[in-house]
Parts: C-alpha cells; structure tokens; sequence
C-alpha cells in the first residue's frame, strides 16, 4: 500500500520554498493543498515568474487569498499519510520540499518520503528507468501537484504491472 505524493515550488533553487501538496492514495482517492508563503516565519520571499506563468500557473496572490499555513499542511499531511509505510515522489527536489515545509512549520512527518528510485531498487526486476518510460508513455507532466501525484501513481502502477509480468 503505497501513496505519491508531489510538490510545486516557487522556483528550482534552494532559495525557492514549496507552494503546493498533492497525494494520491491506493483507493484513489487524491487531494491538493495550497500553501500560503506568508505563513512561513522563513521569509519565503523568491519567486520566479517563468514558473508562475510556464509551469504550474498559481499566482503568489492566489496563494495568499486560498492557501494553508504551513502548520495546518503539515498536520493535514501527518494525519493523513501516518498510515502509510510507503509515501513515493519522483524527485530528489520533493525531498527537498518535504523538508522546507517542515522546518518552517517546526514540525516533523509522521511519514518517510521516498525517491521513487530509490523505493524500487527493492523489486527486482524493476529500475527507475522502467519507471521514466512509463512517466514518458503518458505524455508531459500536468505540473500541478495533485494532477502529477495521480500521474506518477499511474506511472508507478504500469511500471510494477511490468514486473508483475516478468
């Protein structure tokens, strides 16, 4: 029983900060959480307009107007994925994100998140690169994080189909 879970950033430096959550479970049910910037007592200030317009589309005023503090994403994410011994990303950067938003919250996950990457090297039969065709079939990326948890659950759900196979 595994859940993906994915972000959208403000940028891809290390001064950019989480914006958006997105989890998928196994009974497909999903969710997306906004995340309000002025909520982080770390000064979350970058941000880059090419991603806002370019990628995923969300505004710093729509995240101000819509989005959570960092405290109730985090609780949200706590109490929602403490049951899952395996909560799967596709990047190094969720990690990255993951981290971000804890530390701004002063909190830390109930849950492990792990590279997708990673998590397979224990199917044999299965790499990352399995992975990455799977993710390619399917064509680009939605880029908004509840959108791209479902896709790279499908992605992750064709590829094990493969080694179910084999």
């Amino acid at each position: 029983m595994w859940v993906t879970l994915d972000f959208e950033a403000s940028g891809l430096t290390e001064a950019s900060y989480p914006i958006e959550v997105g989890y998928s479970l196994p009974d497909g049910n999903s969710i997306s959480l906004l995340i309000n910037p002025d909520t982080s007592p770390e000064n979350w200030q970058h941000w880059d307009d090419f991603a806002e317009t370019e990628i995923h589309g969300l505004s710093r005023f729509e995240l101000k107007k819509d989005g959570l503090s960092v405290i109730d994403v985090c609780k949200h994410l706590n109490g929602a994925l403490c049951y899952y011994s395996d909560v799967l990303c596709d990047s190094q950067w969720d990690l990255f994100w993951l981290g971000r938003l804890y530390k701004a919250a002063h909190m830390r996950p109930t849950f492990t998140l792990t590279e997708v990457g990673h998590w397979l090297l224990n199917h044999d039969g299965v790499s990352r690169q399995d992975f990455l065709a799977a993710l390619e079939s399917l064509g680009p990326a939605p880029h908004r994080a509840e959108a791209d948890a479902k896709y790279i659950r499908e992605a992750l759900s064709m590829t094990l189909g493969k080694e179910r196979c084999s």
